[in-house]
């Protein structure tokens, strides 16, 4: 047992990245890998010094005594964007990260190029937000469209200035492995512990978007990249339990695989009286409202709620449907609402401030989430249906796995079969008919997100990712 916890001992000094910069007349200046650089003690302080962490040691061996993720981490997050910008990558991030600090970590956040060339140093909500930018050169190869020739050049020369003067424990990288890539190289050089955050599959998001990215060869290359990324992580972070699993079929022990789902932020969003002129000038004279809010991707299934609500209304004429948001679908689905008639109970808000949001989600009495079924959708989670089920909405989603891993069919939501305009149409002839139920299940989405999908709760999850890596290193 001394000999075993010795020798976990000096594994845990070969690995212990927070040097000591100062040295005194009676302390020792090291460098990673424990390399002693100058020791100005006596030898029998040296020994008193070795000697009194090696029985701490062993004690804590015999006892087993854990100090787990109690011992706040510097650590540092790589990212392609963040806050200001507003997004559904950059708000997870967000609340995950301000969770973090609120723990006692010292957190950091470095951005790709992507964050712009105008973006400073600064700090939000006590997370250091960090920015990487093209040099000359690097300027003048992205001008020639060759970003992706120096993309990772130029993140892993600020992540090396900014590991050699930050004494970071951990080096945590986000999706895409674009980010990825560059972040497990300096890593490694460093012997550095790597998580990897899975929350997207990048290539499956480009071919549903019909991105050229998305076709032969680069489909499969960023395939592979991504597969090459994941299996050299230390730890893989995963957004739903379906992705979990398809990367532990990548052969990744389970144990290295945490999930960290979608929370929602229950002191923002809270359940609130409808802005009565608003809802009236979305209503336009009818008195149900079924809304969607978000990115208007391909993949998110905008135009079956948009066939199915053309029927809908003729069943029921008080309907009215509401779409808030802009994306790449936007131009067809302006073009359907006029093939379809529907132009006037249909009303195309556009993108709205994030303070905003609060408002329409006040005005609604059902939230729809139509999403295609792909193996994106099978393996990613959305966060928008989490805001309004917090403020006792009912949301009505397609069964695709990402949302099922998200939602408890007739507990939180309703799900309908995804891409069957019939399955969307009986869901929501119901709940039109008995607006009691819309209440209902309103009810018991703010219960289910107060229950287990703070964010708060899911931030508490990178704690066990940590200290599984902690430990062996």
């Amino acid at each position: 047992m001394c000999l075993a916890a010795i020798k976990d001992f000096i594994k845990y000094q070969a690995f212990d990245q927070k040097a000591q910069t100062k040295s005194t007349d009676n302390s020792f200046l090291f460098i990673s890998k424990a390399k002693l650089i100058s020791v100005k003690s006596d030898p029998v302080s040296i020994c008193c010094h070795f000697g009194g962490i090696i029985i701490r040691h062993i004690i804590e061996k015999i006892f087993q005594i854990d100090h787990g993720s109690k011992k706040p981490v510097r650590v540092l997050h790589v990212m392609d964007q963040s806050l200001p910008h507003i997004a559904g990558y950059t708000i997870r991030a967000k609340y995950l990260l301000e969770d973090q600090v609120a723990r006692g970590h010292e957190v950091f956040v470095l951005t790709g190029p992507k964050q712009g060339p105008d973006a400073v140093d600064q700090k939000i909500g006590g997370v250091k937000y960090l920015r990487t930018h093209f040099n000359r050169w690097e300027k003048g190869i992205a001008s020639l469209k060759g970003k992706h020739i120096v993309f990772g050049r130029a993140i892993k020369r600020r992540l090396r200035k900014l590991i050699k003067t930050g004494g970071f424990d951990i080096i945590h990288a986000h999706t895409p492995f674009t980010i990825a890539l560059p972040a497990l190289k300096i890593a490694h050089n460093f012997t550095l512990p790597f998580v990897y955050e899975k929350r997207n599959l990048w290539e499956e998001s480009a071919r549903c978007r019909g991105k050229l990215s998305g076709r032969w060869p680069l489909y499969q290359l960023s395939k592979y990249i991504d597969r090459w990324v994941t299996r050299r992580a230390d730890s893989v972070i995963t957004i739903t339990e379906n992705l979990r699993q398809h990367t532990i079929k990548m052969g990744l022990a389970p144990e290295k695989v945490v999930v960290v789902g979608n929370g929602a932020d229950t002191k923002a969003f809270v359940p609130r009286e409808p802005d009565p002129n608003l809802r009236a000038r979305c209503l336009q004279g009818g008195s149900f409202i079924i809304g969607y809010i978000g990115t208007f991707f391909k993949f998110e299934g905008l135009p079956l709620l948009l066939e199915t609500f053309a029927l809908l209304v003729k069943r029921h004429p008080g309907v009215r449907l509401v779409l808030v948001g802009d994306g790449e679908d936007r131009k067809n689905i302006e073009v359907l609402c006029r093939e379809l008639g529907v132009g006037g109970k249909c009303l195309l808000v556009g993108k709205v401030l994030h303070e905003k949001i609060i408002d329409y989600y006040s005005i609604m009495d059902v939230l729809v989430y139509p999403r295609y079924r792909s193996t994106l959708t099978e393996m990613i989670s959305p966060l928008k249906p989490l805001e309004p089920m917090a403020m006792a909405k009912v949301v009505v989603l397609s069964d695709v796995g990402g949302v099922r891993d998200l939602v408890e069919n007739n507990e939180s939501g309703l799900f309908f079969e995804a891409g069957s305009k019939n399955s969307l149409m009986e869901v929501l002839s119901r709940l039109v008919a008995q607006p009691d139920k819309a209440l209902y299940f309103g009810e018991k989405a703010y219960k289910y997100v107060h229950e287990k999908r703070q964010w708060r709760d899911m931030a508490g999850k990178y704690e066990e990712a940590y200290e599984k890596i902690q430990s062996k290193f």
